[in-house]
């Protein structure tokens, strides 16, 4: 998923390249040209990755450790995997090219990545192979099945609201039924445009159960591992169609997603219902990470919050930086928060003592994970980046083995 850096962003980068990378924002389509007098274009989502030397170099919007393996996605359609906690990377197989924002594995071999384009890709392998399961085309069809239900029910609660006389019931229901109408209209408007709305995150809880979400209110589910993924974007107060930049498991049966102009929504009961959270902010928020109890929310312009009691009451920590915060990891000893301008912010085991730095090259960086032996690896608009445990740059060479592509 660095103007608010893909807002993973095309506001800025493409989420800033989200004024940082932000994972929400409008995406710019990726367009093939050819070296002829006319330019041909060729669908980035029937269009294999160009495989190349240089991905570990390149942008790379997110980055996760399957057991002892990293897994990293970006620009271009590039994934890219290292078994030696980072030292060096193999490209994988992809059969898109467009960006790729997020990716997700609930286990060793089963994982997902998401992008531009509303693509949804799944491998089977650890991350080395991908198949594309869902894509913008799926999804705006999906979208106006979705709306036209959404409208159809509005529809019946206001004629049951005249039918009860009831004035207040009757006045919400109005505005009930203008809301979806204009959701409709703003469907029926995308499935003519085509395939241009990216997803921004992932998550899964195991091998069946997953979210895809994303830019325009994109909130999509499946049940049965990828065969098929349904609009549940009804299932959020989020009238606006806002971005959703983040989702992320919270408590053992607790989801938190974030967006713009301060959305945060929780689910007690993996997705299937959704409250709306008190936002401590009304700008962009790109994510949340937990420990216990204990949640740190992140967003625009070094903006963090934390909390004590599961996300009910929020207070602003100052980080010492004001660089616009993109993702964050939780470490054995650590937890770093990264983000615009080189700006990586660490936080003792118990997510105290902020302690800000600013990494050189002043790169921005989209994501972290944390690898078997305890280091960091960050990725973002510079490609990869190795850091040890006490979040110090690694100067060792970074390689590219080859792959089967």
């Amino acid at each position: 998923m660095f103007s608010d850096l893909v807002q993973k962003s095309a506001h800025a980068l493409g989420k800033a390249l989200r004024t940082g990378f932000a994972r929400a924002g409008l995406i710019m389509l990726s367009l093939s040209l050819t070296t002829t007098a006319q330019a041909v274009w060729q669908d980035p989502l029937n269009t294999p990755a160009l495989a190349t030397e240089k991905a570990h170099e390149a942008l790379l919007l997110d980055v996760i450790r399957v057991d002892q393996r990293l897994v990293a996605v970006g620009g271009h359609g590039h994934i890219i995997y290292s078994d030696d906690q980072g030292a060096s990377w193999t490209q994988a197989s992809v059969p898109v090219s467009v960006t790729l924002t997020a990716v997700y594995f609930p286990s060793g071999d089963y994982g997902w990545a998401v992008g531009h384009d509303g693509v949804i890709l799944h491998s089977t392998d650890g991350g080395k192979t991908w198949s594309k399961q869902f894509d913008g085309y799926k999804a705006n069809e999906a979208m106006v099945e979705g709306a036209r239900a959404k409208k159809a029910k509005a529809a019946a609660r206001l004629e049951e609201a005249e039918a009860n006389g009831d004035d207040i019931a009757i006045e919400d229901a109005e505005i009930a039924l203008e809301d979806a109408t204009f959701g409709l209209e703003d469907a029926l408007y995308d499935l003519e445009t085509g395939s241009t709305k990216p997803f921004l995150d992932v998550w899964f809880y195991d091998a069946k159960r997953g979210f895809a979400v994303g830019a325009y209110g994109m909130f999509f589910h499946t049940s049965d591992g990828g065969q098929s993924w349904q609009d549940a974007s009804a299932r959020l107060n989020n009238p606006q169609r806002l971005h959703i930049n983040a989702i992320s498991l919270v408590g053992p049966q607790s989801l938190t997603v974030a967006g713009e102009m301060g959305m945060l929504l929780r689910s007690d009961d993996l997705g299937e219902t959704w409250s709306v959270q008190e936002s401590p902010y009304d700008g962009s928020l790109f994510g949340i990470v937990a420990k216990g109890d204990k949640q740190l929310l992140f967003g625009l312009r070094g903006h963090v919050y934390e909390s004590l009691d599961g996300g009910v009451v929020w207070n602003e920590i100052d980080t010492g930086s004001e660089q616009t915060v993109l993702s964050g990891v939780v470490g054995k000893e650590h937890t770093l928060l990264v983000g615009n301008a080189g700006s990586v912010v660490v936080f003792d085991q118990s997510l105290s003592q902020p302690e800000a730095t600013t990494l050189e090259g002043r790169k921005g960086y989209a994501a972290a994970a944390e690898t078997s032996d305890g280091h960091f690896v960050l990725v973002g608009e510079a490609g990869v980046m190795r850091l040890n445990a006490e979040a110090e740059l690694i100067h060792q060479t970074i390689s590219m083995a080859a792959g089967d592509l």
